[in-house]
């Protein structure tokens, strides 16, 4: 009977060690949503400003060409009897030219466009991440989870208004 008690409680021991150990070092976790964050940060709104200043020159220089396009179809389609055919197959290839230009500066602009807007994304990332690893070292959590790829996480582990509120402050 003795071995029998000392075997419970050996294998009791065994099985409830590890379980206190898990308790003992309880674990200090956070969630953060980076979409709201973006969404939300006041930084967001500077990157549009600095983007749309830094391509506005451009964007007004095609929205030009683009008038100036329909300007000279216009005027084709409304002198054209007036014309001569010659000063109508100038003016619709006036037209072509300025088109073909008109695309090509489009094209420009909207590559030059999605690269400037990836590499600001990027640097905001770079910035969310930096936050995120001050709050991380300053309040000693062990995981900060990405609240968009968990299934369930208790509001009260968001964190994400104190990283907005930090990166404001950047």
């Amino acid at each position: 009977m003795k071995t029998f008690f000392k075997a419970v409680t050996l294998a009791a021991t065994l099985i409830f060690v590890p379980y206190t150990t898990a308790v003992q070092a309880a674990q200090k976790i956070a969630v953060v949503y980076p979409s709201k964050i973006m969404q939300e940060s006041p930084q967001r709104n500077k990157i549009i400003k600095k983007l749309e200043d830094e391509f506005k020159g451009r964007y007004q220089a095609l929205q030009l060409l683009e008038s100036e396009i329909k300007k000279l179809e216009k005027a084709v389609q409304r002198d054209a009897e007036l014309l001569g055919k010659d000063k109508v197959t100038a003016m619709k290839r006036e037209i072509e030219v300025k088109v073909s230009e008109y695309k090509l500066k489009r094209k420009a602009f909207e590559e030059d466009n999605r690269r400037r807007q990836g590499e600001e994304q990027q640097e905001a990332l770079m910035v969310l991440r930096e936050v995120i690893n001050d709050i991380a070292a300053q309040d000693d959590y062990d995981i900060i989870l990405n609240g968009e790829q968990i299934v369930f996480s208790k509001p009260a582990l968001d964190i994400s208004e104190r990283v907005i509120k930090e990166i404001s402050k950047k």
